[in-house]
């Protein structure tokens, strides 16, 4: 058993990994009345590929979708019964399965396994899942705020699964077979390619035994390696520009990261906090563009740093779009020349995330959502505030000018169809 220990915080965060290659992370919150987990598995919506033959798009979510519907029960009806809410989600790279629960911790979390590792599909379960799933697509498709990011997205990796939702399309999520699915959850749901993390009022040492009497009673496959998808994109779609039922113009920026950069948390957190720097409410810029009726209160960014991927989405609404686009552009490209003499807000912006970490810890399902993998030695936010003391204004201005590339921004439009 692992233990990172952060006695400045009082906090441990404790590891072991199964037999079976099941990563298991435990940390305990004594005093708390919740417990949360989350069975996370490496493989989401851009891995469509196992050994050369390529899957419909949106299988990753199709699949999660599926994993509840058993044979002759609803897995969510059972985490009712012993009083856990539960849910799941699937992003780009990342599938992951939760519950949370003021008791029986014991009985949900082998329910979380069990039904996890235990799929069922059929061919009727799966015809009748691709008319609601095609709904719910549907539904983002006339959901103006998906459309500017995703859209955005693709224009940043045209070439790549990224140009594709993560849901799919109507066309190909109806391509989907059952045997697609066994053979996608047969490969990437392989308990070394999966992470269990549960945060709460429990003792590890419980929780580790729990896991592995239960992992012991069941037979896997022998492991085999998972290649995930690598995003190698060389292109970009400079513009595009869409109608709908909209009352205002929606605009949105993409900045498009070098690929090396990928999963390195400290140019995540840099270029986290020199946006914020930049562009956060309160700053110069923001109140200028604020004031000149350029931005409102719609206007937010956001930074995302993955293994496969790295990059950031920067929207609002606004009737001067041009003026959004020209504006921030200008921010961003010559953005070494608007910090170089903001060391001291640059101090205050790291006093508040730091503020916004420590707030987390009292969050059990923020400390979950954000604890990292095996591949990143199980970095969380504990580490994140000491990485965040260590960080320099020199440090946003490297990372920012391997990050703020003209050439790798993208620009997306929305105006109401009249």
């Amino acid at each position: 058993m692992q233990i990172k220990e952060y006695r400045k915080f009082n906090e441990k965060v404790y590891i072991e990994k199964m037999d079976n290659g099941l990563s298991v992370v435990v940390v305990p919150k004594k005093g708390y009345q919740k417990t949360y987990a989350t069975l996370s598995v490496r493989y989401g919506s851009i891995d469509t590929n196992i050994n050369g033959k390529t899957y419909p798009a949106g299988i990753a979510h199709f699949l999660e979708h599926k994993m509840f519907d058993k044979k002759d029960h609803d897995a969510m009806d059972v985490f009712s019964k012993y009083g856990a809410g539960s849910n799941a989600f699937t992003s780009f790279n990342k599938t992951s399965y939760l519950f949370s629960t003021t008791d029986n911790v014991h009985e949900n979390l082998t329910e979380l396994l069990d039904f996890v590792q235990e799929p069922y599909f059929s061919d009727a379960k799966v015809e009748k899942e691709k008319g609601i799933i095609g709904q719910e697509i549907s539904m983002y498709d006339d959901e103006p705020g998906a459309v500017l990011f995703f859209k955005t997205v693709q224009n940043m990796f045209p070439d790549t699964p990224l140009n594709v939702d993560i849901a799919g399309t109507e066309d190909s999520i109806y391509k989907i077979t059952k045997q697609d699915l066994y053979d996608s959850y047969n490969y990437f749901y392989q308990p070394q390619n999966m992470q269990l993390t549960v945060v709460g009022n429990v003792v590890p040492e419980d929780i580790f035994k729990w896991v592995s009497d239960n992992q012991s009673q069941k037979s896997f496959d022998e492991p085999k390696d998972v290649k995930r998808t690598t995003i190698q994109s060389s292109e970009i779609v400079r513009e595009t520009t869409h109608y709908m039922d909209v009352n205002r113009p929606k605009v949105a920026l993409g900045i498009k990261g070098d690929s090396k950069y990928n999963g390195d948390i400290k140019y995540e957190l840099s270029i986290s906090l020199l946006l914020q720097l930049l562009l956060s409410e309160g700053s110069e810029i923001y109140e200028k563009m604020y004031n000149d009726g350029i931005i409102d209160d719609s206007f937010g960014f956001d930074f995302d740093c993955e293994d496969q991927f790295n990059f950031a989405v920067l929207a609002g609404e606004t009737e001067k779009i041009d003026e959004f686009i020209d504006r921030i552009s200008d921010v961003l490209v010559n953005f070494a020349d608007y910090i170089s003499d903001k060391a001291d807000e640059f101090e205050l912006i790291k006093k508040e995330e730091i503020g916004q970490h420590v707030s987390m810890m009292n969050s059990i399902e923020a400390i979950a959502n954000n604890m990292s993998d095996e591949d990143h030695d199980f970095e969380n936010i504990y580490d994140e505030i000491e990485m965040i003391k260590q960080l320099e204004l020199d440090d946003l201005i490297r990372y920012g000018k391997l990050f703020l590339k003209p050439d790798m921004i993208v620009k997306n439009k929305i105006f109401p169809k009249n």
